[in-house]
């Protein structure tokens, strides 16, 4: 049997333009101080897109919370936050794997900040592994759905309350699009991914008639979201030699890619979060590499039609198994 070319996996098949760096539908300046007053609190906030998130919602006017584990600065962050934008800016570092930490994260916001308007969860890179050869505890492949499934989810949790209470909120998780999550030897990580795009679609059948607006957003192949020098998981010789199709499959890909800018994700989620047209777009699955305001003008003029376009009568950006 053929090897799976990775490098067909991870190709966005789409008839939109494709992006890789901020187009002017998402530009963070579009949307100067139209935020204003609204709270963010944005997950894994100290590198990569999490960072260039904070920043992009900070000059959209919004109040920014930016949380990371412990052993990550935010001083750098808060201090560009300050001198480009002086918006306030409230910096958290805690161990987001402890199952009590995001309710008390979220409790200690709405106390002290006010209460939440929009939550960016940023899930963390994963590792290469193949699957047989985790150890028998499989503790590696618990905590990738931990870190990219479970702490989303609570924090998605600890939120909802308020949001619905004042019937309003924006959630957003990072996962990726469906044809890299069939990657080989990354199965926590699919696993995970897969769950987080079907979650969101739950999120919106439950909560969208309450004013909840839900999205799972693929970011992009942007290099911090697909690598974190400071995972303590780390690829092993032995893995290549035990599975021989990893260094095809996995390492001589990499070249082949094409690399996304973070400017790409963070412009991404503040125009769902900014800009109203986009609310049609809750409960889909958004490709940040695709052009956002071309797929917005085609779900507004499908809806205007009265519904049955293309998008719902294939049932495009949702999570499904299709069937002969």
């Amino acid at each position: 049997m053929a090897a799976t070319n990775t490098g067909l996996l991870l190709a966005n098949e789409s008839s939109l333009t494709a992006r890789r760096d901020t187009y002017p539908f998402i530009d963070p300046f579009r949307f100067k101080d139209q935020l204003y007053g609204k709270v963010v609190l944005i997950t894994h906030a100290h590198r990569g897109i999490g960072r260039a998130s904070c920043l992009a919602f900070a000059a959209a006017g919004a109040t920014v919370v930016c949380v990371a584990q412990p052993n990550t600065s935010l001083v750098s962050l808060v201090d560009d936050i300050k001198d480009f934008w002086g918006t306030p800016t409230y910096p958290i570092t805690a161990d987001l794997l402890d199952p009590t930490v995001p309710q008390r994260i979220v409790a200690l916001v709405e106390e002290e900040v006010g209460p939440i308007d929009i939550l960016v969860n940023h899930t963390p890179p994963a590792y290469h592994r193949p699957f047989f050869r985790e150890p028998k505890d499989l503790a590696d492949w618990w905590g990738v759905i931990e870190s990219c499934l479970r702490v989303p989810v609570a924090f998605t949790h600890a939120v909802l309350p308020s949001m619905i209470a004042r019937s309003t909120g924006i959630i957003i998780s990072t996962t990726v699009v469906v044809k890299p999550v069939n990657i080989p030897f990354m199965s926590a990580s699919g696993v995970a991914k897969a769950a987080l795009i079907k979650f969101h679609h739950q999120m919106h059948l439950e909560n969208r008639a309450k004013g909840i607006l839900s999205f799972a957003v693929h970011p992009g192949l942007v290099p911090s979201h697909m690598h974190d020098p400071d995972s303590p998981v780390r690829l092993s010789p032995e893995d290549f030699l035990a599975e021989p199709r990893m260094r095809t499959e996995v390492t001589e890909r990499v070249g082949e890619l094409e690399w996304a800018a973070a400017g790409l994700a963070s412009g991404t989620f503040v125009a769902l979060c900014a800009d109203e047209r986009c609310q049609v777009l809750s409960g889909l699955l958004i490709n940040a590499e695709r052009d956002l305001g071309e797929m917005v003008a085609i779900v507004e003029r499908e809806k205007a039609w009265g519904g049955g376009g293309r998008v719902e009568r294939e049932r495009l950006y949702v999570l499904k198994v299709d069937e002969l």
